[in-house]
């Protein structure tokens, strides 16, 4: 999946039996996402032993409207997704980033969900008197849930959200004496020591600092050097009442908050300006407390490029013409996996904190890498691997020299294209190797 840069079962296969593999495989009932994901998972706390990681977690719909004709509405694995009437199925990873420099090390939680075709309207379920493990909400406590069980020789973990996971229950289930949450608000709370609500009692404090921020351009932003404020605070949230919730949780919960909102004069009209209202279970008591907050919530760009990259971007999930659910299913969890291998290429290729490639890598491939290397190094300095032997940035450096890159610092920096060219040329060259080894044996 990693050389083709696809999850089309022609472009994979190389002659019809492969092709016929491909499609048992991805079929065979011992095959599930689940599998797939527990086996690509192996190894990961080892990875955040002794850290503080952060698990980013959001979900995204995985769209087959365009190969419709393919698919079956009677099928279990598929059902509507965003509009209600595409068919596809949801994804909703637990990715897990090293607290101190950012460092995406794999996924600590996944979960593969369809919707009925037939399920009933919020109403007629009566959504707010079902228990949150009933509604499709449960996922976001669960991944910090299922995160800490994973994850058990981490330091500390920070579980990191955006709006949707603005759970009264998830502060709560979630925190522990070595977990923390950090959420992005998604509407104003009601208090339980006052008669202000949160937002008003945001609003009422004055700017405690402003910093200077760089924007790049997004699809949604145009690029701008803006200035950001900065609010920080404590408040006791008081239980929802409009809604079921378990007697067992208590009636109000305390939470620092941080506030960053971008001034108004630096908003181009017709955008909207950054505002971020995050409740944390860490402590914040000081500027450096919210500073660190913003930082941490920051990273959840990474899991963002994660699903560009597993779709429009790289290795395009949603163009598989597999035909059953469960088969697609197992090809998205393998997309994940794949996305990440790519990301981690071009997101450690100037690390310097000594990462091991085998994070990304098998020993034997990190074997062929040493050779390649050596090809391709010079005489002069600038043009040698400047990095450790058989960290994960020194892999990176060998990969996008495959991929076309020319190794000198004043070149832009390689992106996904070139390390997908350069993983490309890779993996067939090490298929080559391989053979070779087994011909001279």
């Amino acid at each position: 999946m990693i050389k083709k840069e696809t999850v089309i079962i022609n472009q994979l296969s190389e002659d019809r039996a492969e092709l016929v593999s491909y499609c048992r495989f991805m079929n065979n009932k011992g095959v599930g996402w689940e599998k797939i994901h527990k086996e690509k998972s192996k190894g990961l706390d080892s990875l955040a032993s002794g850290k503080h990681v952060l698990v980013i977690n959001d979900t995204t719909e995985i769209n087959y409207e365009a190969h419709r004709s393919y698919l079956s509405t009677n099928d279990k694995d598929l059902g509507p997704v965003g509009n209600n009437i595409d068919i596809g199925f949801f994804c909703h990873p637990g990715l897990v980033v090293d607290a101190s420099n950012g460092v995406a090390l794999g996924f600590s939680y996944l979960k593969l969900w369809n919707r009925l075709w037939d399920k009933e309207s919020k109403n007629a379920r009566n959504y707010k008197n079902q228990e949150i493990e009933e509604k499709e909400s449960f996922r976001w406590i669960e991944c910090g849930q299922k995160s800490k069980e994973i994850l058990k020789s981490a330091k500390q973990i920070t579980i990191v959200a955006d709006r949707e996971s603005d759970i009264y229950e998830e502060f709560y289930s979630v925190p522990d004496e070595r977990t923390n949450v950090i959420i992005r608000s998604r509407g104003d709370r009601k208090l339980a020591d006052t008669d202000k609500t949160l937002y008003e009692t945001i609003s009422a404090k004055a700017v405690q600092e402003t910093y200077q921020l760089h924007i790049c351009k997004t699809g949604k932003r145009k690029a701008r050097d803006t200035e950001i404020e900065v609010k920080y605070g404590k408040a006791l949230l008081r239980k929802p009442k409009n809604r079921k919730i378990s007697s067992d949780i208590p009636d109000s919960r305390e939470v620092h908050w941080v506030e960053a909102k971008e001034k108004p004069e630096f908003v181009p009209v017709g955008e909207e300006a950054i505002h971020w209202v995050l409740l944390t279970t860490h402590k914040v008591d000081n500027l450096i407390d919210a500073f660190q907050i913003i930082s941490w919530y920051k990273l959840r760009w990474q899991i963002e490029l994660l699903f560009s990259t597993m779709k429009s971007k790289g290795i395009n999930a949603e163009a598989s013409e597999l035909e059953q659910g469960k088969a697609l299913k197992a090809m998205c969890s393998l997309a994940l996996h794949v996305s990440l291998k790519i990301n981690q290429l071009r997101q450690l290729r100037n690390d310097t904190t000594g990462i091991s490639a085998e994070i990304t890598f098998t020993k034997k491939q990190i074997a062929l890498l040493k050779i390649l290397t050596k090809q391709y190094e010079r005489k002069t300095e600038k043009q040698n691997n400047p990095y450790q032997y058989a960290t994960i940035a020194w892999a990176a450096w060998t990969i996008a020299r495959l991929g076309g890159w020319k190794g000198y610092v004043c070149e832009s920096p390689p992106g996904n294209k070139t390390f997908k060219w350069g993983l490309d040329r890779f993996y067939s060259m090490y298929e080559g190797f391989e053979l070779n080894k087994k011909m001279c044996a």
